[in-house]
């Protein structure tokens, strides 16, 4: 993996939690639409779609993330 500049890493987290936001919105959304007498199956396909892409683009920074914090954390000595 390559290295990050420190300023992208920085706001990695608050990315993270955008895109959470987002895909909780679209969560609603979803709903929403099922709940509607006759849901429009296409609307639906295209909101599932972006909250799966949204669900990748979470897995894919959180991991940055946490790699991130692994590497800044002090390895224990064993005894």
């Amino acid at each position: 993996m390559t290295t990050m500049p420190a300023r992208l890493l920085t706001a990695l987290p608050a990315k993270v939690a955008r895109l959470r936001r987002r895909h909780h919105q679209l969560a609603v959304q979803i709903d929403e639409e099922l709940q509607r007498p006759m849901p429009c199956s296409v609307a639906l396909q295209r909101l599932k779609r972006q909250r799966l892409r949204l669900k990748d683009q979470i897995t894919y920074y959180s991991k940055l993330v946490g790699s991130q914090d692994r590497t800044r954390m002090p390895v224990a000595a064993h005894s």
